[in-house]
């Protein structure tokens, strides 16, 4: 029955494609589960991220093993990328209806440690720890929440990618038993429980958790499945019996128990919650109590920390997504130049790396940040790059003065030409990078339609260099006292 106001549909049934947790005990056989994965002839290809572990090679002579290992190093950034790139390409190979593709991660664990590592360390470099430090080197260092808040977006934002591979994903973990502890921390005598070393949401967002014990048969620990037989919160784990998994796990689990059918497997529907900006009766009620609501100072100052320690734009849009489902980004910041909004640190921050890729690498590649990532000095920079931009600026089609006139004057920058041809598709591909400057023009009241007019086509035949060039313009004019955008874009 249709209800209004509500969009409703009915439940597919279908078998969504599988996020497997495989976890077991040192020399289980996790990572020869996968390669022996890879002889099916089931799936297409098999992409395998190696990390910590190492047998990625070797167990390459299994008989059938057919598999690529992802080169990388180390670096979270890189272990993002090789999944969205992966990604990528099962998407294609699922729309072509070829086999299915398989991710690999050999091992979970260590993304986890290091994301661990990653809070430690930039826990140690905060001003009261490093006091700390210089008095006694051995101290023990205190993570603050924020941090482990980091960490935690970061797995969780390497989590959503897995979840929603449009093919088969594989991680793998460490696990182990371990004895029990109390509400304090203190172990309790005789009583032990089984840890798998990962973060601990990774258990329940899996689709099925299965684990290897040496000298035991393969169990399932859990499933979000109707076909694999086992009932949330009524049935046991269940140990796997078929003999048609001897040898063939993983393809039996996928194939046979979760009965996956390529042909009409789907990624799963991940709708994640958000608070949002105030609702009008929120709005309403603290108007008719004679109150403001006032930020927390402590959230903003975590945001402001952020921005200064932001190592690239990557970083820069997750701290710009958290102010603005916070309704920060409108929040004043007093610093010693003057009071700011988090909106114009962020952009600010921004700026300082286009300039520094501009400089340091004309090809496009990005060099690193300075090390003075002080809000104060971020803004110092800015504004330096953007004085230095303001002749070009005042002689081309950026002054008020051309705009007044009724026509536009050559630009003094060819980047910003206007022409109907379009840019090479290479060069207007939708990157991460072209993702936050269209993101940085839009923060910066610059819409589409306006970029389309400035440039004579519409913005997606605009190659981003040439949109980079007029997020810079578009500041440059902004900070010499030019505060409208139509004399920068009409």
């Amino acid at each position: 029955m249709a209800v209004s106001g509500l969009k409703t549909r009915k439940p597919t049934g279908r078998v969504p494609w599988p996020c497997i947790l495989l976890e077991g005990e040192e020399k289980a056989g996790k990572s020869w589960a996968l390669a022996q994965f890879s002889t099916s002839d089931k799936i297409g290809a098999l992409y395998w991220i190696d990390l910590n572990e190492g047998a990625g090679d070797e167990y390459g002579a299994i008989p059938g093993a057919n598999y690529q290992i992802i080169e990388h190093d180390g670096s979270y950034a890189a272990v993002l990328a090789a999944v969205q790139a992966v990604k990528a390409q099962a998407r294609r190979a699922a729309d072509a209806g070829e086999p299915p593709v398989v991710l690999g991660i050999d091992t979970g664990s260590a993304i986890w440690d290091g994301l661990k590592d990653w809070a430690s360390e930039r826990a140690a470099k905060s001003a009261r720890n490093r006091e700390l430090l210089k008095r006694d080197p051995n101290a023990e260092i205190t993570i603050s929440q924020n941090l482990w808040n980091d960490a935690g977006a970061r797995w969780r934002k390497l989590q959503t990618e897995l979840l929603t591979f449009p093919g088969i994903v594989v991680v793998t973990a460490r696990g182990k038993e371990v004895t029990e502890v109390d509400a304090n921390g203190r172990p309790i005598e005789g009583q032990k429980t089984w840890s798998v070393q990962t973060h601990r949401e990774f258990p329940y967002a899996a689709s099925v958790w299965l684990r290897l014990r040496r000298g035991r048969r393969p169990l399932i620990v859990g499933a979000r499945s109707v076909h694999v037989g086992i009932k949330p919160n009524t049935d046991p784990a269940k140990e796997v019996t078929d003999k048609a998994a001897t040898g063939r796990l993983l393809e039996w689990l996928v194939f046979d128990a979760l009965q996956c059918d390529p042909g009409t497997a789907h990624v799963r529907d991940l709708v994640p919650f958000h608070g949002g900006g105030l609702l009008d009766h929120e709005r309403t009620e603290d108007a008719a109590a004679g109150r403001t609501r006032r930020p927390d100072e402590a959230d903003v100052a975590d945001l402001v920390a952020r921005i200064g320690e932001a190592g690239d734009d990557d970083e820069l849009r997750e701290v710009w997504a958290e102010a603005n489902r916070g309704g920060l980004l409108q929040v004043e910041v007093p610093t010693p130049g003057g009071s700011y909004t988090l909106a114009q640190l962020i952009q600010a921050r921004h700026e300082e790396f286009l300039e520094a890729s501009v400089q340091a690498h004309p090809a496009g590649r990005r060099s690193a940040p300075p090390a003075d990532r002080t809000p104060e000095a971020v803004l110092a920079s800015a504004r330096a790059a953007s004085a230095a931009a303001r002749p070009a600026a005042g002689s081309g089609s950026g002054t008020a003065a051309g705009a007044a006139g009724g026509e536009q004057p050559p630009s003094a920058n060819p980047l910003l030409e206007a022409s109907p041809t379009p840019d090479d598709p290479r060069e207007r591909r939708l990157t991460a990078a072209r993702r936050g400057v269209l993101a940085s023009l839009e923060s910066l009241g610059v819409t589409g339609e306006q970029i389309g007019e400035r440039f004579g086509r519409p913005v997606e035949h605009v190659a981003t260099r040439r949109l980079t060039a007029l997020v810079r313009e578009v500041i440059a004019v902004q900070r010499a006292g030019l505060t409208g955008q139509q004399e920068i874009v009409a």
